[in-house]
């Protein structure tokens, strides 16, 4: 090779050596600033701002605020739920970043040259647009910009707030589930009781209830569990599914929620003042609804709910399971008839006598407290009879109280409470109230 080749091919490569130093020169000159803060980047009130869109998963949604209510600025009919929207919003009122990154020339690689979610929040002094991109998982935050060429790593990831469809906003109608009291529960339709609070009321041989139904002229217990869980059911239905949002009175009909199968009106105290509210059941063909009170909102549920969680909410699914409920500080004695033999054991201060005897009672009180009933029935009995105890009471409106227990089949016994019958009850129970009586009666004087 020539000397002039040689100096040709030299100077070429300088030439490329040059373009590599200016390239990696170009790199090192814009590399991003960052730096460790603890900076308030945004801060609003939900009472400041007139306006929020915001878009995400290719969604956009627009709300404004009309006298201190959230409307969907395209639909105002739609309702809203104000506590979400607030829940929402008050997550903006002190966004914190962790990190600053300064001089940045390639949001690509935060994500935020393609937002994944975009956040306006407009108020009287003008509008800011959060911009939010990747998430850190390292960091555990998510990037964000202020549209000001610089990117904030924020403490608390506000994507997760972002509802991606307006009906995650939607105003969903229940019954309170913080009253004080829960004061009674009328049903009407297809199933029919009422069951009213009367803890302060003498209407059982025991104070271990508070609410009754009303039969004729008979009150009958009923367990407190049961009855406030009737609100758990009906608020756990699902309400996903509405049909109409702007029903009025004339729609009703297509619903069959103009004459509902099942109604349950429901009075509650909440801070000393009593109210009211109504969920009406209806049916149309094979199809279920849902409305409360004058609420434009139906919904539709299953029809296995209504049928399986709804319908059968009625006194056997009220009624205690517990044969009988003693207090046991009110009782004198108790006679029990086994194999038929009577025993009457009598309550001595705190200990138990059969005659002078002193007994150990406590398996025998928790064999009587532990009697339930596994399924209610009203069968007459028709066996031998396989145990009973009549309970005498300190109480002059109740001085008694009687369980029988007849043979039904191999695993259970039917019971009787004052001659009424409440249902099966297991036969191991029943045994093991015998084999508790039978151990303090054996070896008596």
């Amino acid at each position: 090779m020539n000397r002039q080749k040689k100096l040709a091919v030299l100077v070429g490569v300088l030439v490329v050596l040059c373009a590599v130093i200016a390239i990696v020169s170009g790199v090192q000159k814009h590399i991003d600033t960052i730096s460790t803060v603890d900076e308030e980047i945004f801060a609003t009130s939900e009472s400041a701002l007139t306006e929020v869109s915001w878009t995400k998963d290719g969604n956009s949604l627009h709300f404004v605020q009309n006298d201190d209510t959230w409307q969907d600025a395209s639909d105002a009919e739609f309702p809203i739920d104000q506590d979400k929207m607030s829940d929402f919003l008050s997550h903006f009122e002190s966004v914190h970043a962790s990190f600053v990154i300064e001089d940045v020339e390639d949001f690509a690689q935060y994500g935020l040259d393609d937002p994944s979610c975009t956040v306006t929040l407009t108020s009287a002094d003008g509008s800011t647009v959060l911009q939010m991109g990747d998430y850190s998982t390292m960091d555990e935050k998510r990037y964000v910009t202020l549209g000001d060429g610089t990117v904030y790593l924020i403490d608390d990831d506000l994507e997760q707030y972002v509802a991606s469809d307006r009906d995650d906003l939607m105003r969903v109608d229940t019954f309170p589930d913080d009253y004080d009291t829960l004061d009674s529960i009328v049903a009407t339709g297809e199933t029919a009781f009422t069951a009213e609070y009367r803890p302060d009321d003498t209407l059982c041989y025991t104070d271990a209830y508070d609410y009754y139904l009303q039969q004729g002229d008979s009150y009958q217990p009923l367990d407190t569990d049961k009855v406030e869980g009737v609100i758990t059911t009906l608020n756990g239905i699902d309400r996903s599914e509405y049909v109409n949002y702007r029903t009025t009175e004339s729609d009703l009909g297509g619903y069959g929620l103009d004459a509902p199968a099942i109604t349950f009106t429901v009075t509650y105290t909440v801070d000393d003042e009593t109210q009211t509210s109504t969920l009406a059941f209806g049916k149309n063909g094979d199809n279920c609804y849902m409305r409360m009170d004058d609420s434009p909102i139906v919904y539709r549920i299953d029809s296995d709910t209504y049928t399986d969680d709804v319908a059968t909410i009625g006194y056997d699914t009220l009624r205690p399971s517990a044969v009988v409920a003693l207090n046991w500080d009110d009782v004198q004695s108790i006679d029990f008839t086994v194999d038929d033999a009577t025993y009457t054991v009598e309550k001595n201060g705190d200990s138990w006598k059969i005659g002078d005897d002193v007994v150990e009672f406590d398996d025998v009180s928790d064999a009587v407290d532990a009697l339930t009933v596994k399924e209610f029935n009203t069968d007459t009995p028709e066996k031998k009879q396989e145990a009973a105890f009549t309970v005498h009471l300190d109480s002059e409106d109740y001085p008694t109280v009687s369980v029988t227990l007849y043979q039904y089949d191999g695993e259970d016994c039917l019971v009787q409470l004052d001659g009424q019958t409440l249902g099966l009850v297991s036969r191991s129970l029943v045994v093991d109230l015998t084999e508790a009586v039978n151990a303090i009666t054996l070896g008596l004087s």
